[in-house]
């Protein structure tokens, strides 16, 4: 019974399960025309943005297509209906089934490029659809479009009036129940992370690539959906419908009501289709009415209008308390001294960045339960070999060999999914996020599920709930144990490297790269750290370590190599490494005369 009465107290869950009521009492009633087109029209808006919420909400892409999947769909819908005598059976999927097909068309070239460079990309695939429904007179009717499509008709059953606002309602509520269960997953929570830093999303292995596919497809298909809804509403369909005007609507929809929130978008849509009607009165001043309250709720609410009152809910009621039972777990881990078989091999690898060379013919191996150091001076490289191996960049020449496999100019997740993980030197943690999910996101890969398992799950995700006990077992082993439930960007600079250590000891890797994981820590904090990594050293685990804290490195790692101008200049023990003269020119600029240079590495 607590249990229940904490999830109706969670957020703004009662108040919106309260207006959910009252607007279906308000509907269900309705049989004058204008106030039924009116809801139906943002239902339909509803919907788009909806599917908006998946690659913009969700994934963090800025897309501006999906005012052109809208267009697709809308265009499909039609052309089926008025060639081939369709009915809502089958237009409503094929216009679902284009856009998607469309999307992924495109989505292999331009989902590799990333911020404004994918926006442009998209723009253009909306201004290439608008241009061609322009243009192709013969098909899409040109500038004046196709008239005469009739409602809706679903298994013999005419779907116009309340009945076709019903059925828009419907679906948009199968639509938002969907990205609530998936906000409210494991799988969701790597959404999540992915949106607010991609980086923080490779350290956990997340599979970012897959996931923005998969939130592409998402988006376009419902966008088409819509758009098969509006032409079956209003009856025509012309070039409007891929106007640069719906996606802004779009946009405005998702940003003003709450960014990947349902109830925000709902929201959203509400405020982009009522409020220029309400406005009628302004006559002349309508849109410059509209285009000032719209700022003013970009002014006053940048989390959106939900996402503030989310936050003034909390301020005023306090945070809801977790009262999820997690069950006790061990840490994930495995034994991994069972073969002998290097775990890194770096074979000759060069990277240049223009005229910068950055890495050249670097060879080295890491056996496994071996803690390795890496030094050098500032730009020796050391920091670019450590992107090289887990997939950031890849090198021009050489090969990287993981536990065997030729990993190569692989992606970061395929890396990621092979054993590899790293931190970084200027952390990479979500900061709003509590220390528990900043760690149980990392699981994901590990933990058997799928989209369809989260979306039909009932009450707590049960993948979640096991990462999550499974992070606990790994934050108390690192004496992080008793700030679970803190937010990561409040823990003190030295919790925070802890921290971004336990993301990557979650994903029970082979092989871990830590770039300064000793930069800004007390001694004590140093002496913890090199214990724990003792500790797992035991356990078969290889580590790559990059810190200028020499004494911090040579004192825990069993052999170093060290960089300068992106070359091997020295590699042995730390003792061998701290006297070899090469290492002290590197370091003072000089060679050094006597063997006493050596104690100026110290």
């Amino acid at each position: 019974m607590n249990r229940v009465a904490f999830w109706f107290a969670d957020g703004l869950r009662l108040p919106l399960i309260f207006a959910t009521g009252a607007l279906v009492a308000f509907m269900l009633p309705l049989e004058a025309p204008y106030p039924i087109r009116l809801l139906t029209q943002v239902a339909i808006y509803a919907l788009l943005g909806l599917g908006y919420q998946f690659i913009f909400g969700l994934a963090g892409a800025f897309s501006l297509a999906q005012g052109a999947f809208f267009g697709i769909g809308a265009y499909v819908a039609a052309l089926a209906t008025l060639q081939w005598d369709w009915t809502g059976n089958l237009t409503l999927p094929a216009a679902v089934l284009v856009a998607v097909g469309f999307a992924t068309l495109v989505a292999v070239p331009v989902l590799r490029l990333s911020t404004h460079y994918f926006a442009l990309a998209t723009l253009g695939i909306a201004q290439v659809m608008l241009v061609l429904a322009i243009g192709w007179v013969d098909l899409t009717g040109g500038s004046n479009g196709l008239a005469g499509i009739p409602p809706l008709v679903v298994m013999g059953a005419q779907l116009d009036g309340r009945a076709g606002m019903i059925a828009a309602w419907v679906l948009v509520a199968l639509a938002g129940l969907g990205l609530y269960q998936l906000r409210g997953s494991l799988l969701g929570l790597a959404f999540d992370v992915l949106r607010t830093d991609p980086f923080a999303a490779i350290a956990a292995g997340v599979p970012a690539e897959r996931l923005r596919f998969c939130a592409f497809l998402a988006s376009a298909g419902l966008a088409g959906l819509a758009g098969a809804l509006q032409v079956h509403t209003i009856g025509v369909v012309s070039p409007e419908v891929l106007d640069f005007d719906i996606m802004v609507r779009c946009l405005v929809i998702c940003v003003v009501g709450g960014v990947a929130r349902t109830s925000g978008t709902i929201v959203g849509a509400f405020l982009v289709v009522l409020v220029p009607e309400l406005f009628q009165v302004l006559e002349g001043y309508r849109l410059l009415a509209f285009g000032a309250l719209l700022l003013a709720a970009i002014l006053f609410f940048p989390e959106g209008i939900v996402g503030w009152l989310e936050a003034a809910r909390a301020r005023w009621l306090g945070a809801t308390p977790f009262t999820q039972k997690l069950p006790t777990l061990r840490a994930p881990g495995r034994s991994l001294m069972a073969t002998t078989r290097p775990v890194l091999s770096l074979e000759r690898v060069s990277k240049n960045f223009g005229g910068v060379v950055a890495l050249e013919g670097v060879t080295l191996k890491v056996a496994r339960g071996e803690i390795f150091g890496l030094i050098g001076p500032n730009g020796s490289g050391k920091s670019t070999l450590v992107n090289v191996v887990t997939g950031l960049a890849a090198p021009d020449e050489g090969r990287v060999v993981i536990s065997g496999e030729d990993m190569t100019g692989r992606l970061p997740s395929r890396i990621a999914a092979h054993g590899v993980a790293r931190t970084f030197q200027t952390v990479h943690l979500h900061p709003t996020l509590s220390v528990l999910d900043n760690v149980a996101v990392a699981r994901m890969g590990d933990l058997p599920g799928s989209l369809r398992g989260a979306l039909a799950a009932i009450g707590a995700d049960g993948r979640l709930r096991r990462a999550r006990a499974e992070a606990v077992a790994v934050l108390d082993a690192l004496g992080l144990g008793g700030d679970g439930l803190r937010p990561a960007g409040t823990l003190p600079p030295g919790a925070q490297r802890r921290l971004e250590l336990a993301r990557a000891l979650a994903r029970n890797p082979e092989l871990v790269l830590l770039d300064e994981p000793a930069a800004g820590l007390s001694a004590p904090e140093q002496a913890y750290l090199a214990e724990r990594l003792r500790v797992l050293k035991t356990r078969g685990l290889a580590m790559v370590i990059v810190d200028h804290n020499l004494e911090f490195l040579l004192g825990l790692a069993d052999r170093v190599a060290c960089l300068d101008q992106g070359r091997v200049v020295a590699i042995g023990t730390p003792d061998q490494v701290r006297r070899d003269p090469a290492v002290v020119a590197a370091y003072v600029g000089i060679a050094p005369a006597t063997d006493d240079a050596g104690e100026r590495m110290r």
